[in-house]
């Protein structure tokens, strides 16, 4: 999976095992990764009793889980970057770097939601999406190089779910990128439609700080989508359809005036979306 999250660290851990079930899982206790295991475990926990009880209309519940589900994200990224940045002997870290870095740029948009969720006391599970599908295969993949063995004493029953994950995560893996990509744009356009319907209600409402806060997503997840867009080729490709899906619907209404402030609208966009750039990388200096 991506380096969304540090998945790749998970090898770092140590590969001399204690001989029984129980060392193994004393040992892998001793570890901060076990810990970010944990916390995808339970951030796809929570995703699912929050959208089971927004089923049953139990919204306090959902909301309630929806902010479990945005904490246990927020505590997995924490530790990779405490991993990355605070390890003995790191080298200072630049705020450049902080900005560039996928992580910190994740943590930011799961942070800034759940803060909006007291503010707003609502939530958009549409952002919790790509955090599962990417928590969805790191849980699995540390299960499978750390817990496995524990879990399952029989090593026909270990090569029978260890080839099982394979299957799962090489044939979903390029899929669920282009899913998670796809989504964190239909979240964008969702908060798009939350901030111009907003508009037209706000001599209504009076809320101001309501509103201002639902202007505040719109403009992050705008700002991380367009970062997105830069670096991860799955994110371009999301753009391009979603582009070509509008371009063609609006082509076949062949209304001239309607066409005309179309594209007007949309060359400003890209004007405007183009200002939007990560800081240039530092040059290492002989």
């Amino acid at each position: 999976m991506p380096p969304k999250t540090a998945a790749s660290s998970t090898s770092s851990t140590a590969k001399v095992q204690p001989n029984s079930p129980a060392q193994q899982l004393t040992a892998l206790l001793k570890t901060q990764q076990f810990y970010w295991y944990v916390g995808h475990a339970l951030a796809i926990l929570f995703f699912a009793l929050s959208s089971i009880t927004a089923i049953l209309f139990r919204e306090a519940a959902s909301l309630k889980y929806y902010r479990f589900t945005l904490l246990s994200i927020i505590v997995t990224y924490l530790i990779v970057l405490k991993q990355v940045y605070l390890k003995h002997n790191a080298p200072k870290v630049s705020a450049d770097r902080l900005v560039r870095d996928e992580n910190v740029q994740y943590l930011s948009l799961a942070v800034i939601f759940y803060i909006a969720s007291y503010i707003l006391n609502s939530q958009a599970q549409t952002v919790l999406y790509s955090y599962i599908i990417f928590s969805v295969f790191h849980a699995l993949t540390y299960f499978q190089n750390h817990i496995l063995a524990i879990a399952v004493p029989s090593i026909p029953a270990q090569q029978r779910v260890n080839a099982r994950i394979n299957h799962f995560t090489t044939q979903f893996n390029q899929p669920a990128l282009a899913a998670a990509s796809t989504v964190e744009i239909v979240l964008a356009v969702t908060t798009a439609f939350d901030v111009l319907f907003n508009t037209l209600l706000l001599l209504l409402k009076r809320n101001i700080v309501e509103y201002a806060t639902k202007v505040f997503l719109l403009v992050t997840v705008v700002v991380f989508n367009k970062l997105r867009y830069d670096n991860n080729q799955f994110t371009k490709s999301a753009v391009s359809q979603l582009d070509q899906t509008l371009t063609g619907y609006v082509n076949r209404l062949n209304n001239a005036q309607l066409t005309q402030k179309y594209f007007g609208l949309r060359e400003k966009l890209i004007h405007y979306l183009a200002l939007v750039q990560l800081p240039k990388a530092e040059k290492k200096t002989q």
